[in-house]
């Protein structure tokens, strides 16, 4: 008999439970390789698609930028006084979509300002203040019976001042308040102390007066006497104002004022 205790054989091994199958080792099944495939081509088509998008941004813009440049340059263009006929009507034609743009943006700002709450003004608007003695070396100021106003010493937004330096014109149409001060510092028995506000229409071209007051001086006494008006005209495109008095010697620069702004 074998003494298997004392044996140096090892022992036999363990026969396998009834219905027990050995584990498997952890391995890439079909399926998990297919969804790895999956995801690799939604991230290829992903930012492929951002390529794309990117590069067609970015043409677009460019597109837009040399549109513009090439507006610009035949704005430039417009300049030249050599110019044909038809090319002339083109440049206009340019400059009124200009206007048309510029006027929407002003809209827009006016409400965007409204919504945050800033300024609520931001329209066409003028004051104008009279040109100084020192600053007229010809005496252009006496020369006619219309006021003259220094640019650099006023304020002009969205309108114009002829280079004449006596008359306002108007932009953009609509409802504005206009206001005039001048004051006299010398009294005269031929000539009244009246200023007015007149108009210039750019269809008729014919003068209308507008707006009109008086003050008057003792002849024996050296005083200033200030006449000053206000009121609210629906004005056009290209319409011109300014303020005329009989005798401009009359006036003292010093405090003489014309402006208005569009209430809408």
């Amino acid at each position: 008999m074998i003494n298997t205790f004392h044996s140096s054989y090892n022992p036999p091994p363990v026969p396998p439970r009834a219905g027990y199958s050995k584990r498997q080792p952890a391995g890439n099944s079909p399926l998990v390789k297919f969804l790895s495939v999956m995801l690799l081509l939604l991230m290829i088509l992903t930012f492929g698609g951002f390529l794309c998008l990117f590069q067609k941004l970015n043409m677009l813009l460019q597109g837009s930028y040399y549109e513009d440049m090439t507006s610009l340059q035949r704005l430039q263009d417009c300049a030249d006084s050599s110019m044909g006929e038809d090319s002339m009507t083109e440049c206009g034609k340019l400059m009124e979509k200009y206007k048309t743009v510029m006027a929407k943006v002003s809209q827009a700002n006016e409400k965007l300002s409204k919504l945050t709450g800033g300024p609520h003004f931001i329209g066409p608007a003028a004051h104008m203040t009279a040109l100084s003695e020192h600053k007229d070396k010809n005496s252009d100021f006496l020369k006619s019976n219309s006021l003259l106003w220094d640019k650099e010493q006023s304020l002009l937004q969205d309108v114009r001042l002829s280079t004449k330096r006596d008359k306002l014109t108007i932009r953009y149409p609509g409802i504005y308040f206009i206001y005039s001060q001048v004051t006299f510092s010398k009294h005269s028995t031929s000539f009244g102390l009246k200023q007015s506000i007149r108009s210039i229409e750019p269809k008729k071209q014919e003068v209308k007066e507008l707006l009109k007051s008086f003050c008057s001086l003792d002849p024996n006494a050296s005083n200033l006497c200030t006449a000053s008006l206000a009121g609210v005209f629906r004005l056009e495109k290209d319409q011109q104002l300014y303020v005329t008095v009989a005798n401009t010697s009359l006036v003292n620069r010093d405090s003489c004022s014309f402006g208005l702004f569009k209430l809408r």
